[in-house]
């Protein structure tokens, strides 16, 4: 049992070390391609923050400066944006604490889950971090997902607004566009005093925008744990209606109406986002082929006589200004379909990141599997020993039962016979005895003694009370030479 135990956990090892070498490679990779992508990501944020401060300073020169002619007007808006950057450096500083804290907590996880000891009391310790980690990741994403939703609620807010104000700048700037051009009996087309950036987009593109700010944004109003864990579990299932039991489990706080809800935003989002794609390579096309039919009709233009010059070139620079606008909600346009693909390469990156940490949670599934296998084994092994000790205990009681029989009977018999020979001697005895006083008898009836009676006897001094008071002499005479002392210690000599 003890050899079958040991091969299966050299053979256990063997597959661990296998394991190990092709963990090893895949780690390797993964940590060039986080490498890769860390460093791509920094370079990114270098430039954003390059723009963002050129952006400042352009503000504040134009704002801010003290020679402008509405200084006294935008010392509130300076204060606000004060007060907000102090808040939010608070905020950034809140954040990386927590953040800080979860990591080492995690990293503290990970440290024990390499030195993986088999008993009952690693076991409740792994859990008991895990809980409290657990917790923690909770709290943090609960609490920012109650900050996203106001940030949402204010950028709604501010959209508006801003949008009012756009509005109302445009018809301004329309006004007097449109007198002067009366005035000049010019033949132009009539331009809308709303100017609105979704009017020159095409339907598909404003109204998946009218859905994104009606719906929450690209998230459907969820957070980015939440959304993302729904994509996961939406993605390992296939679309297939049992992934919205297990979508509930992996997104805490949810329940199954909101997650259906989810769902139907997600099928309509995708297919908005499919037709917009679409819209906005027709738009191109359409676009090319305007601007060739442009360029035609000014080649046109350019033959005939000077009234038609005079209406062409009020046209031309109508058709300018159009094209400007065009130009502009162009880069509008342009800027969506980066951003779509930004975030539609985001969500790649996130899938594969998903992907990856199930791949890691499958390794420490079977890590803990491992170690369960092994102490599952070492229970059976210490049942079995237990087993053949008892084994062993009962035939050596056995034994001793036998043995105790034995010797039980041989001591009965011994106790036996030192009965009947003492029985026997005491019968001899009394026998010698018997035959003692038979031979006295005898003796005495052959031989008869009579003695008198004399006191005097009793009062004579014995042999040796006679010896006693013999007087004695003394033995030696003379000066005694010597007499024994008792030993004196050196340091009372001579006191």
């Amino acid at each position: 049992m003890a050899t079958a135990g040991v091969g299966k956990v050299l053979n256990s090892t063997d597959k661990q070390t296998n394991k190990a070498g092709k963990d090893k490679d895949v780690w390797v990779w993964k940590t060039r391609t986080e490498k890769a992508r860390k460093t791509e990501v920094l370079r990114e944020i270098d430039q954003m923050e390059l723009k963002i401060k050129n952006l400042e300073r352009e503000k504040t020169t134009h704002l801010y400066s003290k020679r402008s002619d509405f200084r006294q007007q935008f010392c509130e808006l300076e204060d606000l944006e004060m007060k907000g950057n102090t808040d939010r450096k608070t905020e950034k500083v809140r954040l990386r604490q927590q953040l800080d804290k979860m990591r080492g907590m995690v990293k503290k996880f990970h440290i024990q889950l390499k030195d993986v000891k088999p008993t009952p009391e690693f076991l409740e310790k792994l859990k008991v971090t895990m809980e409290e980690i657990e917790t923690t990741i909770s709290a943090f994403k609960d609490q920012r997902r109650l900050d996203y939703e106001e940030l949402l609620r204010d950028e709604r807010t501010l959209t508006q607004e801003v949008t009012a104000l756009e509005k109302k700048m445009d018809a301004w700037a329309q006004g007097p566009a449109g007198v002067a051009m009366e005035t000049k009996g010019a033949k132009t087309k009539n331009l809308s005093v709303k100017n609105n950036v979704m009017k020159d987009l095409p339907p598909e593109v404003a109204a998946f925008e009218r859905f994104l700010a009606q719906t929450g944004g690209h998230q459907g109003g969820w957070d980015d744990y939440d959304h993302q864990a729904f994509l996961k579990t939406r993605t390992k299932f296939r679309g297939k209606a049992a992934f919205l039991d297990e979508a509930v489990r992996a997104c805490p706080g949810r329940t199954i109406g909101n997650v259906r809800q989810h769902e139907s935003w997600y099928q309509e989002y995708t297919t908005l986002k499919e037709r917009k794609k679409e819209a906005i390579a027709n738009w191109r096309k359409k676009k090319e082929t305007e601007k060739e039919d442009l360029l035609k009709q000014a080649d046109e233009d350019s033959s005939s006589d000077d009234e038609e010059m005079l209406t062409a070139r009020s046209k031309q620079m109508e058709q300018e200004r159009e094209e400007k606008r065009k130009q502009l909600n162009a880069w509008k346009v342009q800027k969506e379909l980066q951003r779509a693909q930004d975030e539609e390469r985001k969500l790649k990156e996130e899938l594969s990141k998903a992907k990856q940490q199930e791949k890691e949670r499958e390794r420490q599934a079977a890590v803990r599997a491992q170690v369960e296998e092994y102490r599952r084994q070492r229970q059976e092994e210490e049942e079995e020993q237990r087993r053949e000790q008892e084994e062993r205990h009962r035939q050596e009681r056995a034994r001793k039962q036998v043995m105790g029989a034995e010797e039980m009977s041989r001591f009965q018999e011994r106790d036996q016979r030192m009965v009947e020979e003492k029985l026997a001697k005491e019968k001899a005895r009394e026998e010698a005895m018997k035959e003692k006083n038979k031979r006295l008898e005898r003796l005495k009836g052959q031989v008869e003694v009579k003695v008198e009676r004399d006191r005097s006897r009793l009062y004579q001094p014995t042999a040796l009370w006679k010896q006693r008071n013999k007087e004695i002499g003394p033995s030696g005479g003379g000066r005694v030479l010597h007499m024994t002392h008792r030993a004196v210690p050196n340091w009372r000599q001579g006191v």
